[in-house]
């Protein structure tokens, strides 16, 4: 593939101040007397409709709606499994050297229904959330070897929370979960994980509920917790292996990539303004 046709494309270019535009969207809601139900609508889905709506005509390519077929749904559920003790490794490390203050704000429920819980907290994010960073900021890397987009959906991922807590662990999801779009090249697949991942939790708080009563601080063994996320770390390797053969999708990528600049001055502005955000929540709590 010609290099000098993928740079001259500037997808990266576009989709770094499409998501500068969301940050900076997402910033000033926070400020806006709204009822915190309907943030993520007001903060992701207009600026996604409208991206959508000025790109219908690759649509196809940006969403990529491909149905997932059973073993691959199978396979993502065991994917999850073995990411979790490294995402709760991150937590517990965060919580360690920063304190569980913003933690327990940033896990609060917003209602006492399951159902309503969880179609805001798991159902909606894993809608919204996949179509902007798995669907379109995905699409805008796609002249970018998978490894160097990965990394840049989690960075970015990770920024869109603005708040220092969760930027550590979705940094990981996002790259978790951009890798199962490419091995599935279905945006379901990251629906479907990012759906249990806020789900299940939720669920299982509900149906057994800690009492402050009968709960001690207790040192975490971060022992265990290194020894579980290099297991699962070695099965993550070998499940998404597997799961890009069941879909008859090469691990190998055999084209040419854009030299397209990444950091230039839309993602600069936009780690900026997370970090500012991050610390201006910390110094509110």
């Amino acid at each position: 593939m010609d290099i000098k046709v993928l740079r001259e494309e500037k997808s990266v270019s576009q989709v770094n101040n499409f998501f500068l535009g969301v940050v900076l969207w997402s910033v000033f809601i926070q400020f806006m007397p709204i009822n915190p139900n309907y943030y993520q609508y007001i903060a992701f889905l207009i600026p996604i409709s409208i991206y959508l709506f000025l790109n219908k005509s690759n649509i196809e390519r940006i969403l990529k709606p491909n149905m997932l077929n059973l073993k691959s749904i199978f396979i993502i559920v065991c994917i999850w499994v073995s990411v979790l003790p490294i995402i709760l490794l991150m937590a517990e490390l965060y919580i360690y050297f920063f304190g569980d203050t913003l933690a327990n704000i940033v896990s609060q429920n917003s209602h006492e229904s399951l159902t309503i819980n969880f179609f805001l907290i798991a159902i909606t994010p894993a809608i919204l959330e996949e179509l902007l960073m798995r669907g379109i900021i995905l699409d805008g890397y796609r002249n970018k070897s998978r490894l160097v987009a990965a990394i840049m959906n989690g960075f970015m991922f990770g920024m869109l929370h603005l708040n220092s807590f969760q930027f550590f662990h979705t940094f990981i999801a996002g790259i978790i979960a951009s890798y199962l779009v490419y091995a599935t090249n279905s945006i379901f697949a990251g629906m479907l994980i990012h759906t249990i991942n806020n789900g299940l939790p939720l669920i299982i708080d509900y149906l057994y509920p800690v009492v402050p009563e009968e709960t001690s601080i207790a040192e975490p063994n971060f022992i265990g917790l290194v020894i579980f996320a290099l297991i699962g770390l070695v099965f993550l390797i070998k499940l998404f292996r597997l799961l890009f053969k069941v879909n008859n999708i090469s691990t190998k990528e055999n084209r040419g990539f854009s030299k397209e600049k990444i950091f230039g001055f839309p993602l600069l502005i936009s780690t900026i303004i997370f970090i500012g955000f991050s610390i201006l929540i910390i110094l509110n709590i």
